[in-house]
Order: structure tokens, then C-alpha cells, then sequence
């Protein structure tokens, strides 16, 4: 269940830095969405592997 969390966490900060690029300036904008794309990424990446675990935990029994 912390994996779901933390992606919930990741995935709620990125909409954050979203909503705050759409308020900012276009130089400052394109680092929030660098910022917000990276947090993304990384919650894919974690809930891929915790998809992979779920899979191999399956085959295993």
C-alpha cells in the first residue's frame, strides 16, 4: 500500500507544479513542467515495478 501512496504523493506534486506553471511565466513555466514530467516518470517507474513484483510473487505460488 506505500508504493500507492508515494505515487499518489508524486502524482499530486506534479499536478501542483502544473497548475503552477499554467500561472507563470513562460521561462519559469517550462522548469515547473521539466519538474512535474520527472515526477511522473518516476511514479510510472514505480508502479511498474511494483506490477512486476506482483507478477512474479503470482508465478511464484
Amino acid at each position: 500500500m506505500a508504493t500507492f501512496e508515494l505515487v499518489r504523493y508524486l502524482n499530486d506534486s506534479a499536478d501542483e507544479l502544473i497548475g503552477k506553471a499554467e500561472a507563470s511565466a513562460p521561462a519559469a513555466a517550462e522548469g515547473l513542467l521539466n519538474e512535474a514530467e520527472e515526477l511522473m516518470a518516476l511514479s510510472s517507474s514505480l508502479l511498474g515495478r511494483y506490477e512486476s513484483t506482483l507478477v512474479e510473487t503470482k508465478e511464484a505460488a
